[in-house]
């Protein structure tokens, strides 16, 4: 079986389970127009999305590996930002075990945010992401957002508007892997452990 095949197969048992295209994305870590192609059975006439597939399976699984990641992103952090955070955001779903491990680095509270790509479906419109009401709130605070992949640059781009739109701010946002190579999001700094350019 292909990589290619073995996706489909991810993506159409997802979807068995009741998964949206937005949390099959997130799962596979691939760009939701990606996701919807392979549950479209990738068909060869249609071409495939511009993406790369992330298999990071052998970091996320070991509990001891990801406390290094987070080390390492802390380290980053402190390097790039001159404010001291008062929250680390966790972005649903990949990004909250790392940004848990951040935030105990950091010495911050955690917030958890649940983006509109997790709730997005081709024929639903106007969807908004949330903040939990579980965990800290972002109003006024200094924030530092953490995520596992940059695949687009959309998810980043949507908390900060969130956080501004709190009266807070951005220090910076956080990731393990930037597919598309960006160095910030609308003024706000990006780190990131390997950031892929295209050539």
């Amino acid at each position: 079986m292909s990589k290619i095949e073995g996706l489909i197969e991810k993506a159409k048992r997802m979807k068995e389970k009741g998964l949206t295209t937005g949390e099959i994305a997130d799962e596979l870590n691939v760009s939701r127009e990606t996701a919807l192609w392979l549950l479209t059975k990738a068909r060869e006439d249609v071409s495939p999305p511009s993406d790369i597939y992330i298999e990071w399976r052998s970091f996320v699984r070991s509990p001891f590996r990801m406390r290094n990641i987070a080390k390492s992103l802390t380290d980053m952090i402190f390097e790039v930002i001159n404010d001291t955070p008062e929250i680390v955001i966790g972005i649903a779903t990949s990004g909250i075990p790392i940004a848990t491990m951040v935030a105990e680095e950091l010495d911050c509270d955690l917030a958890i945010y649940y983006p509109r790509k997790l709730k997005w479906e081709k024929e639903v419109k106007e969807i908004t992401g949330a903040m939990s009401e579980n965990y800290a709130k972002v109003d006024g605070k200094k924030c530092v957002a953490i995520d596992d992949i940059i695949t687009t640059g959309s998810t980043i781009r949507e908390v900060a508007e969130y956080v501004r739109n709190k009266d807070g701010e951005l220090l910076c946002a956080s990731v393990v892997v930037d597919k598309r190579g960006m160095e910030e999001v609308d003024g706000t700094p990006v780190i990131s452990m390997f950031r892929i350019v295209r050539i």
